[in-house]
C-alpha cells in the first residue's frame, strides 16, 4: 500500500474507533410511538432531534420505529477534519425551525461556521445540505454518518460488504487502479425487506472530492467529501492537476454539501441499487419513470470539475476507469440526456482541438455546437471552423472518410469508434457518414458555407454504401459482406436535431428487417458476418462483436422513422432494455452477445442520450402522451408511483437476475 493509501487508512480506523464508542446514545423521543407498518414498508423517514449531553442529537426514524442512531461521540451524525488534526464531532446547540425543514448551527470550528440542513422531501426520503464558510483560508473533509439501529446486510451499488471498505468516485483512471472506485456514491443496509440508504451529490458539485463508507464491523454509513490523502499528482494527455483529499475554502467563501437519506423495500441487491437510482431521481425531480431515473442518474454521477483545464468549469468522464478526460461522443450524449443547459455548455466549452480530428468527433462537434448555441451559449467560432475545414478536407463526392490516427495499435484502424478493423486508406466507414450529413446541417445553421446541395451529396453518398443485395448496411463502402449495426445512430441523430431523413426508407427497413433475423439472443452486435456470426478472433464483447445499447436503441427508432409501425418499435425498444437491465439496473458498456453478461463499465456514459433521442423522435412522429416503452419497463422493474414520486415493489417485478 502507498504511504497516501496507509495515512487514508489511519484516518479512517481513527474516525470508525472515535464514532463506533456508543451503539445507542440518546434517549427515547417523547411522546407515542409511532404508529408501526407492515414489514417491508419504509414507513415515514424522518429525523428527530434530541439533547445530548449538552448538544443537539439526530435520530432517524421510520414508520416502525427509531432506524438510525445518534452517536454519544457524533450526537449530528457529522464529524469535521482539519490537516494535521484528528476527526471532530461537530456539536449544535442552535436549532430553527421544525417539521419539514430543520437548521442545526451554525457553530464554528477551527474557522469554519458550519450548518447543517434537514429537510423531508418526500415520504421516504431527506436531504441533509451541510453548509460551509471559512473565515480564513482553510482546507476540511466532513464526514456525514448513518448508523443502522438494528442489524442487516450492508450494500455499496457493486456488492454486498462484510469488512470495512472505502470508495472513491473521483476518476483517476489506470494510474490509480489501486483504489477502490464506485459510479453510484451510494452505501446501504438491507434489514427485514426495507433498505435505508445515504446518497452523496455528483462529485462535479464536490470538486471531484466524493467517497463513501460502509463499514459492518463498527455499523456505520457515511457519505464524505474527501478522505484527507496527501498531494499527488493525476495527469491526462499532457494536462495535469495536484489532487488532495480535502475540500479548500477561500477566506470567505461558502460552499454546500447535499446528501440524502432513503428508505424503500428491498430484498435483493438488485433492489437496493433499483432503490438508490429512484430515490436520487425523486431528489432531482427526473422521476418520469425507472428508466429516466436510471439514464440521468448515469449521466449526472459522471459530471466532474474540469480541474485539469481552464476552458469549461464541468464536463463528463466516460466511466471512472477512464480518468478525468471527456471524449466528444461520450460527453455529447450525457449533456443532451442530463436535460441540463448549463452542463451542456459548460461541457461543450470543454472540448479541445485534439479531440476533435480523429473518428466522428468533428461531426459530432458541430452538432453539438448547434444545440449549445440553441440553448443558450455561444459556439467557438475556432474550434467550429476547425472542425468543419476537417470534415471538408477529408470528404469526397460527398462522403467523408477520416484517416486512421498517427500511431494506432492497428495499422488502418481507429477510424471509427466501435471497431477496430483495418481500413484501407480509401475505404470510408459507413458509420460515421451519417455524423456527416447532420455536421453539414450543422455547418449551415451556423452560417459556414456549406449548401444544400453539399448536403444532398453526403446523403447520396450514404445512400451509396447500402448493400442492396444482402439488404444491409456493411462495416465500410470496400468491406460488404461485414455488417455494422453501428451505420445507423449517426442518421438517427440528424432526424433528431433536424428533423431530415439522410437515408431511404426502404434501405432502413430493409437493414432492420435483416438485422431482426439475425441478432443474437442478447442484442445487435455492432460488427459481424453478413449471417450475424461473429468475425474470426472475435469474443462478442465489446468491440469484436458486442451489442452497444445507443446503436440498437437508435436502429429502432430510426426505423420508426422511415415506417416501422409505432408499437412494433416499441416492442423491440423493451426487448432490448430488459436484455440491458437483466443484471444490474444500469446501462452497460456493451453486452457479451454470446452470454449476456456486462462487458466494461457499468452504468455507462453514452446511453443517457437514448432519453433525449426518444423524446424527439416521438415529438417529430406527434407521439403524444406517457411514453409506452417507460411505462413497461417500469412494470417489469416493480416501479410505481404515488404522491412522493417513484417507489419499489419487488413484488410486482418480473425483470430481476434469473427471471
Amino acid at each position: 500500500m502507498s504511504l497516501s493509501g496507509l495515512r487514508r487508512a489511519a484516518w479512517w480506523t481513527a474516525l470508525v474507533t472515535m464514532l463506533a464508542a456508543a451503539e445507542s446514545g440518546g434517549e427515547e423521543p417523547a411522546g407515542p410511538l409511532p404508529t408501526p407498518v407492515p414489514a417491508g414498508q419504509p414507513g415515514d423517514l424522518h429525523p428527530v432531534i434530541l439533547q445530548q449531553d449538552g448538544a443537539l442529537a439526530v435520530e432517524f426514524w421510520s414508520g416502525q420505529g427509531r432506524v438510525g442512531l445518534a452517536s454519544e461521540d457524533a450526537p449530528a451524525g457529522l464529524a469535521i477534519r482539519l490537516p494535521g488534526e484528528e476527526p471532530q464531532p461537530v456539536r449544535f446547540e442552535r436549532q430553527s425551525g421544525a417539521g419539514k425543514e430543520i437548521v442545526l448551527g451554525p457553530t464554528e470550528l477551527g474557522g469554519l461556521s458550519i450548518r447543517l440542513l434537514l429537510e423531508k422531501i418526500g415520504p421516504a426520503l431527506v436531504r441533509r445540505r451541510l453548509e460551509v464558510t471559512a473565515s480564513r483560508p482553510q482546507k476540511f473533509s466532513a464526514s456525514l454518518l448513518f448508523s443502522p439501529a438494528r442489524e442487516g446486510q450492508y450494500y455499496s451499488f457493486s456488492r454486498p460488504e462484510t469488512s470495512r471498505v472505502l470508495y472513491n468516485t473521483y476518476g483517476g483512471g489506470p494510474e490509480h487502479a489501486d483504489i477502490a472506485g464506485q459510479t453510484f456514491p451510494v452505501a446501504a443496509v438491507l434489514q427485514e425487506g426495507r433498505v435505508f440508504g445515504v446518497i452523496a451529490d455528483t462529485p462535479a458539485h464536490w470538486e471531484n472530492r466524493c467517497n463513501v463508507l460502509v463499514d459492518p464491523p463498527a455499523k456505520r454509513l457515511a457519505v464524505l467529501t474527501g478522505d484527507g490523502c496527501d498531494p499527488h499528482t493525476l495527469s491526462i494527455d499532457g494536462a495535469s492537476y495536484t489532487m488532495d483529499g480535502w475540500q479548500s475554502l477561500a477566506a470567505g467563501e461558502t460552499r454546500s454539501y447535499d446528501t440524502w437519506l432513503f428508505a424503500d423495500q428491498a430484498r435483493t441487491l438488485y433492489d437496493v441499487q433499483l432503490a438508490a437510482h429512484l430515490a436520487l431521481a425523486n431528489a432531482k425531480g427526473w422521476n418520469g419513470s425507472g428508466l429516466e431515473a436510471i439514464l440521468r442518474n448515469t449521466a449526472y454521477l459522471l459530471a466532474r470539475r474540469n480541474l485539469m483545464r481552464s476552458e469549461s468549469r464541468y464536463i463528463f468522464i466516460s466511466g471512472i476507469g477512464y480518468g478525468w478526460k471527456q471524449w466528444v461522443s461520450d460527453g455529447f450524449y450525457m449533456a443532451i440526456g442530463l436535460s441540463d443547459p448549463e452542463k451542456l455548455i459548460e461541457a461543450y466549452r470543454g472540448v479541445y482541438a485534439a479531440r476533435i480530428t480523429y473518428e466522428d468527433n468533428a461531426q459530432y462537434y458541430l452538432i453539438w455546437s448547434v444545440l449549445a448555441k440553441r440553448a443558450g451559449g455561444q459556439p467557438n467560432g475556432e474550434l467550429v471552423r476547425l472542425a468543419y475545414e476537417f470534415i471538408r478536407k477529408h470528404e469526397q463526392d460527398g462522403i467523408f472518410n477520416p484517416p486512421s490516427p498517427q500511431g494506432a495499435s492497428v495499422a488502418g484502424g481507429f477510424k471509427t469508434y466501435m471497431d477496430l478493423l483495418p481500413y484501407a486508406n480509401d475505404d470510408p466507414p459507413v458509420s460515421n457518414q451519417g455524423f456527416h450529413c447532420g455536421a453539414l446541417l450543422a455547418a449551415q445553421e451556423l452560417g459556414l458555407a456549406a449548401t444544400e446541395d453539399d448536403v444532398r451529396k453526403a446523403a447520396a453518398g450514404y445512400q451509396r454504401m447500402y448493400n442492396s443485395q444482402r439488404r444491409f448496411f456493411p462495416t465500410s463502402l470496400q468491406q460488404q459482406e461485414v455488417m455494422g449495426q453501428d451505420t445507423l445512430y449517426g442518421a438517427a441523430l440528424t432526424y433528431a436535431v433536424f428533423g431530415r431523413k439522410a437515408l431511404k426508407d426502404e434501405q432502413v427497413l430493409g437493414h432492420m428487417q435483416t438485422t431482426l433475423k439475425v441478432q443474437s439472443p442478447y442484442g445487435m452486435r455492432v460488427i459481424s458476418k453478413a449471417d450475424g456470426s461473429l468475425l474470426p478472433g472475435h469474443s462478442g464483447a465489446y468491440v469484436w462483436g458486442g451489442s452497444w445499447f445507443f446503436c440498437d436503441s437508435a436502429n429502432y427508432l430510426l426505423a420508426g422513422a422511415h415506417g416501422m409501425p409505432a408499437d412494433e418499435v416499441d416492442r423491440h425498444l423493451v426487448w432490448r432494455i430488459e436484455k440491458e437491465l437483466a443484471r444490474v439496473p444500469a446501462f452497460n458498456e456493451s453486452l457479451n452477445t454470446v452470454t449476456g453478461e456486462p462487458h466494461g463499465h457499468v452504468l455507462y456514459s453514452a446511453n443517457s442520450g437514448y432519453l433525449w433521442l426518444r423524446q424527439q423522435f416521438r415529438k417529430r412522429l406527434g407521439q403524444a402522451g406517457p411514453d409506452p416503452v417507460e411505462q413497461a419497463i417500469d412494470r417489469k422493474l416493480g416501479v410505481v408511483r404515488d404522491a412522493g414520486g417513484l417507489r419499489l415493489d419487488p413484488a410486482l417485478a418480473t425483470l430481476r437476475p434469473g427471471r
